[in-house]
């Protein structure tokens, strides 16, 4: 395009060429030829692009000197070029080569400007050359900073969009790698890799949505790329870029096994190594729309993306399998403060009521307590799953009423003085909370009695500052030491910990008292 601009620029303007105008139009038609042979050539063939870039920058330059000493030398309108010639540098290779095109590029043009002077082609002015010479000189220094922090500052490719509308639950490696052919419009593509443990090579290949797995003998594994490779292996051929940018060639015979290459139609494409946890995985796409180059540079981006994604997808799934065992956890917890203490309970009752009815009392009245108790049980269990379905809330003056059935249930239970006192009022908190404070009061009521030999238990409920505090005394032995530091009850401090809470317990006049907050907001509060 702008070969054909100088020569539409020539035809129109009346005082140009300014010398040798046969040589000039030569020159110039020329010059578009060739720039017309090397669009066609280099179009779809990434290797040709690479291997004439040096020959076709020399060309250039040359063009460009010859151009400016045609055509007025220091004030040639053509004088623009030079800007192409460093971004072609810039686009091509790394700094170092951006910056010996530059100082070629000044060199020439100085020259071309004094033999054009020497030559009486146009008026020396000193005020241009001054000018001109210096934009050259800033401007090169622009392109070379553009050449040292162009591929850190470019811009990735869409592989993030085309990762976020991977189906749900699909595998991770599965979905980087069709977002990965979506992204740079590949055939297909093919994935290796071996887990450190495993004694044989796993892949597979996609083509046309279709996906077939193989597995392969350990000597098929490929010599993992540190940087991505566009590769043609009918050819061996291969470039990568060197640490800084340039476009250097790469022995590609040990990047694909023949086995893998025979297995899967491997031919031609861009390969890169995915770091993911456990085994490094290479991938290879194949049949890229419109390959060249600058795919080397978005292969190292897609490579990050899909490692990001595995590494994503890892974690989530670490989440839920940890939220999973939370609510086992939690479960289980909930059974043995409730379930569990509650036949623990039933069976100190039996017990007794075995010892009675040995030394001829009658039992039938407790055996009726007892089935009563049975029921109330029932029903506040249907209840406590109810609200954790839910997930309603309830008020604090609810919790109230329920503690106060529950301490009058518990003391028929354990045969034991279970008084309740509190203040209630309309405050929210929700039905987790709810079950949280039930099931401290029968694990601190079990406690007290089955570990301590407790004979009387008082209960106090309220709200301090969002915080709902439980505070139990129990008249009866002293919860164990650790250096000289009350223990609660591992239940207990497990449940507390759950819910957000904070446990203190002391000891003094021959009575255990354990105050327990929790936050009214519930855990996440």
């Amino acid at each position: 395009m702008m070969a054909a601009l100088f020569l539409l620029a020539i035809w129109f303007d009346v005082t140009q060429p300014a010398r040798a105008p046969k040589a000039t139009y030569a020159l110039l038609i020329g010059y578009l030829a060739f720039a017309a042979a090397m669009t066609a050539a280099t179009w779809r063939d990434w290797w040709f692009d690479a291997r004439s870039a040096g020959p076709g920058h020399a060309i250039d330059m040359a063009f460009f000197a010859a151009i400016v000493f045609l055509t007025d030398g220091y004030t040639s309108p053509y004088f623009v070029f030079f800007m192409f010639l460093l971004l072609a540098a810039a686009i091509r290779w790394g700094w170092r080569e951006t910056s010996l095109t530059a100082v070629l590029v000044v060199l020439l043009y100085l020259i071309a400007g004094l033999l054009a002077a020497r030559a009486g082609i146009g008026k020396f002015e000193l005020y241009h050359f001054v000018i001109r010479t210096a934009d050259l000189i800033i401007l090169s220094l622009i392109l070379i900073w553009f050449g040292i922090n162009k591929w850190g500052a470019r811009p990735g490719p869409g592989i993030e969009r085309a990762l976020a509308q991977a189906p749900p639950g699909s595998a991770p490696l599965e979905s980087g790698v069709r977002a990965a052919i979506a992204t740079l419009r590949a055939r297909g593509a093919c994935a290796l890799w071996r887990v450190d443990s495993s004694s044989k090579v796993s892949g597979f290949a996609i083509r046309d949505s279709d996906i077939a797995y193989a597995d392969f003998d350990l000597d098929a594994f490929p010599e993992l790329p540190n940087t991505p490779i566009l590769y043609d292996l009918p050819r061996a051929r291969g470039l990568a870029r060197d640490a800084e940018g340039n476009l250097v060639r790469t022995n590609v015979s040990k990047l694909i096994d023949e086995k893998v290459r025979s297995k899967f139609r491997l031919s031609e494409g861009l390969a890169f190594t995915i770091p993911t946890p456990g085994a490094d995985v290479l991938l290879c796409l194949e049949d890229i729309a419109a390959q060249s180059t600058d795919d080397i540079e978005i292969g190292g981006q897609i490579a990050d993306a899909i490692a990001a994604h595995i590494q994503r997808q890892s974690l989530i799934e670490a989440a839920e399998e940890s939220a999973a065992a939370r609510s086992r956890l939690s479960l289980a917890r909930d059974l043995h403060d409730s379930v569990v203490q509650f036949l623990a309970g039933a069976a100190f009752r039996l017990e007794a009521m075995r010892r009675a009815h040995g030394a001829g009392r009658e039992i039938e009245i407790e055996l009726d307590e007892l089935k009563k108790l049975m029921l109330q049980e029932q029903v506040e269990l249907r209840s406590f799953i109810s609200a954790l379905r839910t997930g309603s809330h309830v008020t604090l003056r609810d919790l109230v009423r329920d503690l106060q059935s529950l301490a009058d249930r518990l003391s028929r239970q354990w045969t034991v003085k279970c008084a309740l006192t509190a203040k209630a009022s309309e405050v929210t908190i929700p039905a987790k909370l709810h079950l949280d404070a039930h099931q401290l009061v029968r694990e601190a009521v079990a406690n007290a009695v089955r570990h301590a030999g407790a004979k009387s238990i008082e209960i106090a409920v309220a709200t301090r500052e969002n915080q709902l505090q439980l505070d139990f005394i129990n008249d009866g032995k002293s919860y164990p030491r650790h250096k000289g530091v009350l223990q609660p009850p591992k239940s207990l401090q497990e449940r507390i910990d759950q819910a957000g809470g904070a446990i203190e317990l002391s000891r003094g006049m021959d009575v255990t008292k354990v105050s327990i907050s929790l936050p009214l907001g519930g855990a996440a509060a």
